[in-house]
């Protein structure tokens, strides 16, 4: 995994390069802007700023994704498109995002697909799935497997199109203030569990889930609203410091074994935008996309050690029989809102086309594939 993560990082930066040289040596046409202004500094490019709200807060490691998409465009284009970025609550609160930005109030927004489960549960797998897709499989899926048409197909009902910024690693497990051993002592907890999909499996099980904003699971988990949680990686997790408050950790993250982070943009300033300027930044969701999937992983491994070894987090596993158990139930999940939901259907049919493909491969590759544990 590590060899491929390296190719992925020395492709972006030579996509990087490349893209731009172009703008710096002037090989853009000039088109219409919503902004303001031709200046006289040698490029007859115009000058473009959007806004970019979020479904993240200003201290949320996830934030830091969108800041870093609109680095990057800015670069590529020598600082002549640029967007401005507002984390949740400056603009608007996370769940007015879609519309925001759909209606054209604003013109882009950093989200999490899962948000939006409410409208159309396809969202949720265009931004998490139940014990499935690593992060590698939805960087695959998204780049050469059809994923990004679904992902085009769905948001575009709504005006928008969008462009993948990170996908995530498994989230951490549940965060929890007693072990957790078991699904048996899952039921008689109160847990935060994030997702439309992951509450409906978890009721199949058995489990009582509590609906927790993620900027509330710190003190939730202190005052014993709930007796345990999921938010998102260990990274993630550690910006809310969870491990202050819930010394036991529960893995593996089996109701999201993988995500999806993206920007949306509203579909009508998209089609405005210059031909030349809709590949720049349709490029900088895609360095932004290579360069965070290694970041994540990294990030997410040093703060494991540092929660394990320094702070003294005790990690417990589930029996197998257990996680069999749960797989099954996400399985007959999935099956179902596939005979409800046609969208759904469409997408987790791409996304299983994907794994047959997969599945050879891995099986022969093993360890040596998808990396190796001790």
């Amino acid at each position: 995994m590590k060899k491929l993560i390296a190719m992925l990082l020395c492709l972006t930066l030579v996509l990087s390069l490349g893209i731009t040289s172009a703008f710096a040596s002037g090989a853009l046409a000039m088109a219409g802007s919503n902004d303001a202004s031709e200046e006289g500094d040698g490029s007859d490019l115009p000058t473009i700023n959007w806004r970019m709200g979020s479904t993240w807060g200003a201290g949320n490691v996830h934030f830091t994704v969108d800041v870093r998409f609109g680095e990057i465009l800015s670069e590529l284009t020598n600082g002549k498109f640029t967007v401005t970025n507002y984390a949740e609550g400056e603009l608007c609160s996370a769940n007015e995002l879609f519309d925001y930005v759909s209606q054209g109030t604003i013109e882009c927004g950093g989200d999490w697909g899962g948000y939006w489960a409410g409208r159309n549960t396809a969202f949720e797998l265009l931004s998490t799935i139940m014990d499935d897709f690593t992060a590698l499989d939805y960087y695959t899926w998204i780049y050469e497997a059809g994923g990004m048409d679904c992902y085009k197909e769905l948001y575009g009902k709504y005006n928008m199109e969008y462009f993948p910024l990170v996908t995530n690693p498994s989230e951490s497990g549940i965060r929890s203030v007693t072990p957790i051993e078991s699904i048996e002592d899952m039921k008689s907890m109160k847990i935060r569990l994030g997702g439309v999909m992951a509450g409906k499996a978890a009721q199949k099980l058995g489990i009582n889930i509590t609906t927790v904003a993620a900027a509330e699971i710190y003190e939730s988990l202190q005052r014993g609203v709930i007796d345990g949680g999921e938010f998102s990686g260990p990274k993630a997790d550690d910006s809310l410091h969870l491990q202050e408050v819930a010394k036991y950790w529960c893995a593996p993250a089996w109701y999201q074994s993988a995500g999806v982070n993206g920007v949306m943009v509203n579909l009508d300033a998209w089609n405005a935008l210059p031909e030349e300027y809709q590949t720049a930044f349709e490029m900088a969701a895609r360095l932004c996309c290579g360069e965070k999937l290694a970041t994540y992983i990294w990030n997410d491994m040093t703060v494991t050690n540092q929660m394990i070894e320094d702070e003294g987090i005790i990690v417990t596993h589930l029996p197998e029989e257990d996680m069999q158990t749960i797989r099954e139930t996400c399985i007959e999940t999935y099956e179902e809102e596939c005979e409800i939901n046609p969208d759904f259907k469409m997408v987790y049919d791409s996304m299983q086309a994907y794994r047959e493909t997969a599945n050879n491969y891995r099986e022969w590759t093993g360890d040596y594939g998808f990396g190796f544990n001790k």
